[in-house]
């Protein structure tokens, strides 16, 4: 009978031993594929981040080349031209074009201003979102084109560095669209901060489109882009358009504690 209970409780013990064996060796194979999940996913963000931070670089310098080009050399240009058709001997109109010329020098000064403030990536944490969203309207407007404004409510929160650059570069893309294709008189830019998330807008009153029937594969890339980054820093994006009635765009970051 002892025998019997002993070779019973060696089968016993074996059996939680194997079973035992499994468990921890399946715990190890799950982990595993977890942990190079992980890092695959911290991978995959860090080269978003970085594509990300390059291209807001590089529209920022497509930005400026424009801005000097378009606004702030034909500002010079005039002045040029009232400075050479100056009578210095005190002809009539002397004082008129010197105040002109005065106020055309005051305006590339202030534009030169906010272009210097167009930021790369690692500068919009310093420079703030709220900042750095209201200087690109600000540019915007500068071109005499589009008029803009910026509202900003609620207590400002500091982002997350992913956060920071995925959010700016979506409302460099939204107001690129908006630009390029809306034909709109005016563009806005709102940021709503709350304890619980971040509400970014950007509208115009330009042609608009049924974005009923949007295709992100048919619109293109800089519209998906806009989509899969919005979901990688756990945001929701809405397109809202109408024939017509312009165009709204709002992301919806969560702000986690």
């Amino acid at each position: 009978m002892e025998k019997f209970e002993v070779k019973t409780l060696v089968i016993v013990l074996t059996c939680l031993f194997l079973v035992l064996g499994l468990f921890v060796f399946m715990f190890f194979i799950v982990y595993r594929r977890n942990q190079n999940t992980r890092e695959s996913e911290i991978e995959k963000l860090n080269k978003t981040l970085l594509q990300t931070q390059l291209e807001i670089q590089e529209q920022t310098l497509k930005t400026i080349s424009q801005e000097i080009h378009d606004n702030i050399g034909q500002v010079l240009s005039l002045v040029k031209l009232n400075l050479n058709t100056l009578d210095l001997n005190g002809g009539e109109g002397k004082a008129e074009k010197l105040d002109n010329s005065m106020h055309l020098v005051s305006k590339a000064i202030n534009d030169l201003r906010d272009l210097s403030r167009s930021m790369s990536g690692d500068k919009i944490a310093d420079l703030g979102l709220p900042d750095a969203m209201e200087n690109e309207l600000r540019i915007i407007g500068n071109t005499g084109q589009h008029k803009t404004n910026f509202t900003l409510s609620g207590d400002v929160q500091k982002l997350q560095q992913q956060q920071n650059l995925v959010v700016f570069r979506i409302v460099q893309e939204s107001l690129h669209n908006a630009v390029k294709y809306s034909k709109a008189a005016n563009i806005s830019g709102q940021m709503i901060f709350s304890p619980e998330r971040l509400l970014v807008s950007i509208s115009d009153d330009g042609k608009g489109f049924d974005s009923k029937q949007l295709n992100v594969k048919k619109t293109g890339i800089g519209l998906k882009n806009m989509l899969d980054r919005a979901q990688m820093i756990g945001a929701s994006l809405y397109i809202k358009s109408e024939p017509g009635k312009g165009t709204r765009i709002d992301l919806d970051l969560p702000l986690n504690k």
